[in-house]
């Protein structure tokens, strides 16, 4: 026991050793090199805030997936709330930020809610399982994303153009009051979703076995399924389709402290914030005076990762 909670107190430390480390070069880094105080005040802050909050959100949220599935290739965007909030920004594009009070932004959180009361009546028959559930979710995903195409076949091109960034992942609409109100949603989310780690360890085990340890499985799946839903809804609002964060994460935690929710979440937290926030300052810098759409990169850096982490577990068997 001892050795386990060493074990656990260190990985929590080099995440938040990493998370401040990432914190700090997101302040440092940016597409002009040198920056005064106002500059880093009123643009590297709340951008820096944003993707740690983003990066928390997605790598919880895919952790309690994993588990609540019992799939180890779910993510956020498994479900499909990600395609209502895509089609929620098409909206807005098409009809254009000045005929809407809320913004692109909130018109995409908009768009998450629809898909996710869709979802949760589908949770909500007591004979829709979990595979049931997942199978709804990704049909809702391929529905989205067939308007979304459908869109982009008759849209103008100058309005395919800007949706396409916000597509491919986009912090640069950061402001500070939004970044730290981002912020504050994704850890209340996130404290009720650890809330349920007991749960989500009897999903771990199986449905059936859950229901045998005394666990209402359909109420705690309605539960995990809200508090997943308005954090994918709020991180997707704010920053675009931004990939692997959410499905590689978790895997990474795993390795150090096992499948526990009692650790694994919280850590999963400070692991998906300092991920996303290296990723945005590596954006910036690698092609300024312009910059990577952040989602770009964490492809490129989460996919040759996760293959290799493939590979590692397939030669260990």
């Amino acid at each position: 026991m001892n050795a386990l909670f060493s074990r656990t107190s260190r990985a929590y430390w080099t995440a938040l050793a990493a998370w401040a480390l990432s914190f700090a070069l997101a302040l440092k880094i940016g597409s002009v090199p040198g920056a005064d105080f106002d500059l880093i005040y009123q643009l590297r802050l709340p951008r820096a805030i944003l993707a740690s909050a983003v990066g928390a959100g997605l790598a919880i949220a895919g952790a309690a997936l994993q588990a609540l599935f019992s799939n180890p290739l779910c993510e956020p965007y498994t479900i499909g709330i990600s395609a209502g909030a895509t089609l929620g920004t098409v909206v807005g594009a098409v009809i254009g930020t000045q005929l809407i009070f809320m913004g692109i932004s909130g018109l995409a959180f908009v768009g998450a809610l629809v898909f996710a009361v869709l979802l949760l009546f589908v949770a909500r028959r007591s004979t829709a399982g979990s595979s049931s559930l997942l199978l709804a979710g990704v049909m809702l995903q391929f529905f989205g994303a067939s308007l979304v195409s459908l869109w982009m076949v008759f849209a103008d091109p100058t309005g395919i153009q800007g949706a396409l960034s916000w597509l491919l992942g986009d912090l640069s609409r950061a402001r500070l009051d939004g970044a730290v109100l981002s912020l504050a949603l994704v850890l209340i989310l996130s404290f009720f979703l650890w809330m349920d780690w007991r749960a989500l360890d009897a999903f771990l085990i199986g449905e059936e076995s859950a229901l045998a340890l005394g666990v209402d499985t359909h109420a705690a799946r309605r539960r995990i399924i809200f508090f997943v839903s308005i954090l994918v809804g709020a991180c997707v609002s704010v920053a675009g389709m931004v990939g692997f964060v959410g499905l590689l994460i978790p895997h990474l935690v795993r390795r150090q402290v096992g499948s526990l929710h009692f650790s694994l979440l919280p850590l999963c937290v400070v692991w998906g914030a300092a991920s996303l926030t290296f990723a945005d300052s590596l954006a910036r810098f690698v092609a300024r005076p312009y910059e990577l759409p952040v989602g770009v990169v964490t492809a490129l850096i989460g996919a040759p990762f996760f293959l290799w982490l493939v590979m590692r577990r397939g030669a260990a068997a």
